[in-house]
């Protein structure tokens, strides 16, 4: 077979100056290729970032060429390319470099890949594409694997961009809502003032058949479709497979696209004898398979001594838990880092996010005098890339990618990971907010950060300073569970950071500039220490998630490109029924209306008997996930389409099960042992017992958060009272909070705070009752009389005391420390079993603005918690 040969001969044949000698990683992994894998048809090659995968990538690429093989290397972007390029003419292979369009690529470079006369190197977009204008590969090298997804969302999806095509999203948007006003997330769209933390939705592939072709008839009409380019070609290759897509709804995004890409049909990568996948983090093979579409692939053996290696140092920063984002603290130690090298990436979860991050971070450096900084946004090309790293100052902002970006040396010494990178795309927030038990989510979370603490750690004279900004990579990494997939030597280094967490700021500030500044003695030391205590095996355990995603790829493609509906239903009810064995109820309902999908689809082509068991499978996916938000809210979809109208009863469920989701946030952040929790409540309950009005305000928002309401504090010149915005199936409503709780002079409620209130509750009314809300205006207080001179103007506005408030509070935390005593993350069948037993203890949707809507004035406690099951 080709492949199987000498490496380390080879490379002493080939007579770099550049690559003398195999490193013992690059040794062990050709040796291991050599005699084991050279006939495997995928195989997945996982290195630690800098240990030298692109030499190992060119001598087999080389070895199956001079056999006569047609040979590509793929990479993310044109940059990585020339990388790549470069280091083939160091080992003197004399590679062709393919760029551009088919028609830029010179005829004379198509036929030296051609007829095997050179190693071909290009971008995946160039090899993948529409038409492409080379032949297949014989063996095909995807390095960076997990950036050929960008590739795939070009040619398999499309994209409607609140930002980039506002009017096309808001039609769209207004025409989904009008129809299906049950999507909280269209209602929270179409809100200019929202916050837009709504959850993304997967619509219901009835509801989206019914809408699909008007859907496209709002997108062929768009001025915009006509004026962009890339929405045309996107559009133009999904808009006849409209009903064989997922709809994913969010307040940004509407993107139509495949759950798993059909890449396995792609002549392309399917014609070739051999296909390797090249990663620092290929992690769980299983699911690179699943979020490329590619045939099941087999990871080569690697040495474990040899893959736990840093190259060169590596100083984490990270954040406390009790801290904002981004506080003072790291705040400083930025700015040390910067005044020793004054450049900086930023990886931020989405292009939104890195534009963000680069307006509030320009203006904060030039707050502190570090005045003329460039910047720049990375692009799909990448080309901001090379400007940056020639740069002698400047600050790269990030949005969704994690890898293909090396810096070595000076190029860049700091790097800040803004955002802990749950989700990079509309599919996996649908994921992560409904799919809690399917765990490859928390292995692409840790292979992101991984990715992310390699980019300025090249070489073993590197070294670089990675700040973890959100607070909630502290809770996260505070639990061992969570570490899946972290090598040893990472995990040593997460330790050593979180100790620096006691450290003050000035002493944290010396930390990093002593590092940067070369002198390592104390930090070696304690990561020594560190590492003395870890276990050198990296502790990964066998996923159950993993076992479906073979079937999950098959019916995809079955479902997507060919259309035969009856092969990808059979497919979907195998991997349904694997995560059901494996008591995975939320991914194997969801894989159940996969199969429920393909059987409706097949039953409009005339196949009888999946048209009766497409409804009898959709209502088999709704019960097996139901204790999830989003499964419960796909009965509505289901009675339309059965013509039977049953919305009652679904909203009296719908509310308890959103404070669950909110109650399952908060323990994801604050974790289900230890202090975190009490301290949370203990803060929550200081806040609303404050005599200080922002305290109170701050409360309040914090409550509305946890009682499942959408809560803000919206400014308007003097007035940044409280408001809870509430979409509960089909309740629709705002409570406005005017806070009087200061003990003043005065003892009662004055026609000034009357007003104040009728203000608040306007500016809601003209904001959202053309959108179905209805309002209501409070003033919360502690005084117990209102002033003659105000009474008669209270015309709607109640007032309701600030104990009530608190006592609501106090009922609140007993069911959620009981929800908390039995909750567990890593068991989905766990948490629903102790969701069971609080949901009897929470009231129907529309329990606070029933107390409002009484007749009398004054709002207690015993009408807050009427409603609220004894």
């Amino acid at each position: 077979m080709p492949g199987s040969l000498d490496y380390k001969n080879l490379l002493i044949e080939l007579g770099s100056s550049q690559f003398p000698t195999l490193r013992p990683a690059q040794l062990n992994a050709l040796g291991n290729y050599a005699s084991a894998y050279t006939d495997k048809s995928d195989v997945a090659i996982e290195l630690p970032t800098g240990a030298g995968k692109s030499l190992i990538a060119l001598l087999i690429a080389e070895a199956w060429r001079r056999e006569g093989k047609r040979v590509a290397i793929l990479t993310g972007n044109k940059t990585l390319a020339r990388q790549m390029e470069q280091e083939a003419n160091d080992l003197g292979l004399n590679p062709i470099l393919m760029e551009g369009r088919g028609v830029d690529i010179p005829a004379r470079s198509k036929r030296r890949y051609h007829r095997c006369n050179g190693i071909a190197i290009m971008n995946y977009w160039v090899y993948f594409n529409q038409n492409p204008v080379i032949d297949p590969a014989d063996l095909l090298f995807m390095d960076d694997a997990h950036l050929a997804e960008h590739c795939l969302h070009s040619l398999y999806s499309v994209s409607i961009d609140r930002n980039t095509h506002k009017a096309l999203y808001l039609s769209l948007v207004n025409e989904l809502l009008n129809r299906y006003p049950e999507y909280s997330v269209l209602r929270d769209a179409v809100d200019e003032n929202s916050p837009h933390r709504t959850p993304t939705e997967l619509m219901s592939f009835l509801d989206q058949a019914a809408i699909s072709e008007r859907f496209a008839e709002i997108v062929d009409a768009s001025s915009e479709l006509s004026s962009d380019a890339d929405l045309k070609f996107r559009w133009r290759r999904i808009r006849n497979q409209i009903d064989e897509a997922n709809l994913y709804l969010s307040t940004q995004t509407l993107w139509l696209r495949p759950y798993v890409y059909p890449l396995t049909t792609n002549e392309h990568y399917s014609q070739a004898q051999q296909r390797i996948c090249m990663s620092a983090t290929v992690g769980d093979p299983a699911d690179l398979a699943r979020r490329l579409g590619t045939h099941p692939i087999e990871r080569l053996d690697v040495d474990k001594t040899l893959a736990n290696v840093t190259q060169g140092r590596r100083l984490i920063v990270m954040n406390r838990i009790e801290d904002e984002d981004i506080p003072k603290r790291l705040a400083v130690a930025i700015y040390a880092a910067l005044t020793v090298h004054p450049k900086s990436i930023w990886l931020c979860s989405s292009l939104v996010e890195a534009k963000r991050f680069r307006d509030i971070v320009s203006d904060w450096l030039n707050s502190n005098k570090m005045v003329g900084h460039p910047n720049w946004v990375l692009s799909s090309l990448g080309d901001e890339i090379d400007e940056f790293k020639a740069a002698p100052t400047g600050h790269l902002f990030v949005g969704g990618r994690f890898d293909g970006m090396d810096f070595k040396a000076s190029e860049c010494r700091l790097v800040v990971l803004a955002t802990l990178p749950r989700a990079i795309n509309s599919q996996e927030e649908f994921f992560t907010a409904y799919l809690r038990d399917a765990g490859f989510m928390l292995r692409r979370l840790n292979h992101r950060i991984i990715q992310a603490l390699g980019r300025c750690n090249r070489a073993e004279d590197d070294f670089g300073v990675y700040v973890l900004a959100d607070r909630r990579f502290a809770t996260h990494f505070g639990r061992d569970s969570n570490r899946q997939g972290i090598p040893a030597n990472i995990k040593a280094e997460i330790d050593v950071a979180e100790n620096a967490t006691e450290l003050s700021e000035s002493d944290l500030a010396e930390q990093v500039a002593a590092f940067l500044n070369g002198d390592f003695a104390d930090f070696d030391a304690e990561l020594k220490e560190c590492l003395e205590d870890i276990d050198t095996n990296n502790g990964d355990v066998d996923l159950a998630s993993s076992l479906t995603a073979a079937d999950e790829v098959a019916g995809w493609a079955a479902l997507f490109h060919s259309q035969n509906y009856s092969r990808a239903a059979d497919r979907f009810e195998r991997a349904a029924d694997t995560a059901s064995e494996s008591k995975l109820q939320e991914l194997s309902g969801f894989l159940r209306l996969n199969e429920a999908k393909a059987r409706f689809l097949g039953g409009r082509q005339g196949d009888t008997v999946n048209e009766q068991r497409a409804i009898e499978t959709f209502q088999r996916a709704v019960d097996c996930g139901a204790k999830s938000g989003w499964f419960n809210r796909l009965r509505s979809s289901l009675n339309r389409f059965q013509s039977s109208n049953t919305v009652t009863t679904r909203v009296n469920v719908d509310y308890p099960l959103q404070v669950v989701h909110a109650f399952d946030e908060l323990l994801e952040n604050v974790g289900p042992k230890g202090h975190r929790f009490e301290k949370w409540c203990e803060t929550l309950s200081g806040q609303l017992n404050s005599d200080n009005h922002k305290e109170f305000q701050k409360g309040l928002q914090r409550l509305g958060d946890i009682l499942g309401f959408t809560a803000a504090l919206p400014e308007y010149g003097a007035s940044t009272d409280c408001r809870w915005r509430g979409i509960f199936g089909n309740v629709l409503e705002i409570i406005t909070f005017e806070a009087k709780i200061e003990h003043e002079a005065g003892n009662a409620i004055t026609p000034s705070a009357v007003g104040q209130a009728h203000n608040q509750a306007s500016r809601a009314n003209s904001e959202y009752s053309h959108l179905g809300y209805k309002v209501r205006g409070t003033i919360v207080t502690h005084l117990q009389s209102i002033d003659p001179s105000a009474e008669s103007s209270l015309s709607g506005i109640k007032i309701v005391q600030r104990d009530a408030i608190v006592f609501v509070w106090e009922r609140l935390k007993n069911v959620l420390s009981e929800y908390r005593s039995k909750w567990d993350l890593e068991h989905v069948a766990t948490r629903q079993a102790a969701a069971d037993q609080v949901l009897a203890k929470l009231p129907s949707a529309g329990w606070f603005t029933g107390a409002l809507d009484k007749p009398q004035v004054w709002i207690g406690a015993n009408d807050l918690l009427e409603a609220w099951p004894d």
